[in-house]
């Protein structure tokens, strides 16, 4: 009974766990400083966060932010008018890409939020469910590279929550 429930106990987690580190957020690069003239730098943080990123994310542990795993890399656009793509697909994941919204923050210059959604297939391709993506992306001075923090839900086919997550992020502007 005791090794059953192990069992059961330990397979649970390593499937969650597997779900949540084979769930793409938007995320992380290098950001460099030093390859931008003055004015180039200057042109990017007028543009503020609009334009096009190559990402990595990491995922957290939610309850001590100690980093869990590195999902992956990816891409994400922010367009003019508030509107947001995303891509990230990792080994052994189907998903669909990203869309949804994002803002600046008032009295904050560098500092957006948004939402995104995503469809999840299973390996044969049927449709299992969504990810809600909510993130808080902070655009360095220089204009070329942000900062985010995430929090993702995980719905199945029927809208039901079956899991929650938290990841961070950099990013690098493709120029």
């Amino acid at each position: 009974m005791k090794n059953t429930f192990l069992k059961t106990t330990v397979g649970t987690f390593l499937a969650l766990l597997m779900l949540f580190a084979g769930t793409q957020i938007f995320v992380s690069g290098q950001e460099s400083e030093t390859n931008n003239s003055p004015e180039e730098q200057s042109e990017h943080a007028r543009q503020g966060i609009v334009g096009a990123w190559r990402t990595a994310v990491t995922l957290l542990n939610c309850q001590t932010g100690l980093p869990v795993a590195l999902v992956g890399r990816g891409l994400i656009t922010f367009h003019e008018g508030g509107t947001l793509s995303e891509f990230n697909l990792g080994p052994g994941q189907n998903r669909s890409p990203g869309h949804g919204v994002w803002e600046q923050q008032m009295h904050h210059r560098g500092n957006f939020s948004g939402v995104f959604v995503l469809n999840r297939y299973d390996a044969t391709g049927v449709f299992i469910g969504t990810q809600k993506v909510r993130a808080a992306w902070e655009l360095s001075t220089s204009g070329n590279g942000f900062t985010s923090n995430a929090s993702f839900e995980i719905f199945d086919a029927n809208d039901n929550l079956i899991g929650t997550g938290c990841a961070t992020s950099v990013g690098t502007r493709i120029e």
